[in-house]
């Protein structure tokens, strides 16, 4: 992890501006005037920018809804850095304490994390220790599980496009260097652990927390405190956060105040019915209540490749073109290959990878193609060292909640004459 803060005048941010693109679904009622419908979108205009819901947010992003903050970046803005400015992040919050809806950071200083559970020695520890341990930073993709959720049929939940991510740099101290210096020990039968997060549940709501591994959590897992070299924002879970590289971005738990080491996984309705896909292909608009018997939950990443430049529905001139895009999975295997098509498929030309030092961050890509008049779209999947790619038709994965789509990416362009 880069120990920097990130610059939005360096790093290709700048290069990043386009057009202003902002599309507004919904806006609080002390800003806009706004009344919000059942759903969470809003049913009255007019309606309140990303920077002005959030100072500091860039006023690009795609509002679909104010409270709790779920914000998109266009894809195209994407293209301009390897790290993702914060500015430019997307953000999903299920719940959110009140004094979060800011991009400044939340004070360590009196900020408790309960341990329980499974362990010996249950015991809550000062946040702002931590500033005293070892630090160690991660690049990695943060990826909303229900990104890409517009491109199924019939799906319910924010109709997300491909800007529910980003690549970032988080910084902490690993979870098992914690319990090590507080002298915890987990007990055998401790198979999950599950994080609980300082969250304002709206009534009738269960308080958020999740489930992973607990051998994954001690392998993976830190307690973030930073981003892009700076104290962790408060819309973005600081001051403390939990972070499993890899894994799936409702995972990475927020305002972090409680881990409790289970021998199951939580039976809150985050983890289950919620947050999980059929182990089995269902067909799309078939009826499917999860269970742990019949259902996984988002955990690591499936493989993913994105064009990000051009933008999707873009107008090219004929000939050739540069394609860029970024390429992912869930860091367990290196990404050996993305390919690119004109031709719906029928053939494929290998693109130029960019390696990233971490398994977990993505790998940039480029290509140069031919395009024409007959050229409709633009492809592209990845390959990683186990043999994993994208489905053709990612609808072979339809959920009725739309997580984890991974389908081969297929980008409408207009070539001009």
């Amino acid at each position: 992890m880069n120990h920097c803060s990130i610059d939005p005048t360096n790093d290709g941010y700048a290069n990043a501006i386009v057009d202003r693109r902002v599309f507004l679904q919904g806006a609080t009622a002390a800003i806009a005037g706004a009344v919000l419908a059942p759903s969470g979108q809003s049913s009255a205009a007019p309606a309140a920018g990303a920077e002005m819901l959030i100072a500091g947010k860039d006023p690009r992003l795609i509002v679909h809804i104010p409270k709790p903050a779920v914000f998109e970046t266009p894809a195209e803005l994407l293209a301009g850095a390897r790290v993702t400015p914060t500015p430019l992040l997307f953000v999903r919050n299920n719940q959110e304490p009140s004094e979060a809806i800011t991009m400044k950071p939340l004070p360590l200083a009196g900020w408790k994390i309960e341990l329980a559970g499974l362990i010996d020695g249950p015991q809550a520890i000062d946040a702002a220790a931590l500033n005293g341990m070892e630090q160690v930073e991660r690049e990695m993709v943060l990826q909303c599980s229900g990104n890409g959720r517009s491109l199924f049929a019939n799906t319910k939940g924010t109709q997300w496009g491909r800007g529910g991510m980003g690549n970032v740099r988080f910084g902490g101290v690993r979870l098992s260097a914690i319990l090590e210096r507080h002298g915890i020990k987990i007990k055998p039968e401790a198979k999950y652990l599950t994080a609980e997060g300082k969250d304002e549940p709206a009534p009738g709501e269960q308080d958020f927390e999740h489930s992973i591994p607990v051998d994954e959590a001690l392998q993976k897992s830190l307690l973030a405190l930073r981003l892009g070299g700076e104290p962790l924002p408060a819309i973005h879970g600081g001051p403390v956060r939990l972070v499993t590289p890899g894994y799936y971005g409702t995972m990475h738990v927020k305002w972090v105040t409680r881990l409790r080491f289970d021998s199951k996984e939580s039976d809150h309705s985050s983890q289950i019915p919620h947050y999980r896909t059929p182990r089995v292909p269902i067909k799309p608009g078939e009826a499917f209540t999860a269970t742990y018997e019949n259902s996984e939950p988002n955990w690591p990443m499936k493989i993913k490749c994105v064009v990000l430049s051009p933008a999707s529905g873009a107008a090219l001139p004929a000939g050739e073109v540069p394609v860029t895009g970024a390429a992912f999975n869930d860091g367990e295997a290196r990404i050996e290959t993305v390919l690119v098509s004109i031709d719906q498929g029928r053939t494929w030309r290998r693109a130029q990878l960019e390696v990233p030092d971490s398994p977990y961050a993505w790998y940039r890509w480029t290509a140069r193609v031919r395009v024409s008049p007959m050229t409709k779209q633009i492809w592209a999947r990845a390959i990683d060292a186990l043999g994993r790619s994208q489905p053709l038709d990612g609808a072979i994965h339809w959920n009725p909640s739309g997580y984890t789509w991974n389908g081969v990416e297929k980008i409408d362009v207009k070539v001009r004459v």
